[in-house]
């Protein structure tokens, strides 16, 4: 059992993007009440449209929190993987004196 994560920073980074996309492409705008029916489903359903795009649009600002974190925290290990690296490869490149 390996306990590596392997992360393809690209593909991960692709797929914030197209969530970014897609959270930005939600339209939370309620549909204009209807004038002039005073029916109680009217306004229910007038109701139930405001709740809805105030849902939706908490629902996209939380989302697209997410994929900032996210995406801060993929820039992380990025950076840590480099640093590790570099540090593992200075390692391999110091040449070693003999001793007598």
């Amino acid at each position: 059992m390996s306990s590596e994560v392997k992360i393809v920073y690209e593909d991960v980074e692709n797929q914030l993007g197209d969530m970014k996309t897609a959270a930005n492409s939600l339209k939370p705008t309620a549909e204009a009440p209807i004038t002039g029916n005073t029916l109680d489903v009217v306004t229910k359903l007038t109701e139930l449209s405001t709740k809805l795009e105030t849902l939706l649009t908490k629902y996209q600002t939380a989302l697209n929190t997410n994929i900032v974190n996210t995406g801060d925290y993929v820039a992380f290990m990025k950076e840590t993987d480099q640093k590790i690296s570099a540090s593992m490869q200075c390692t391999v490149d110091v040449p070693r004196q003999v001793t007598r």
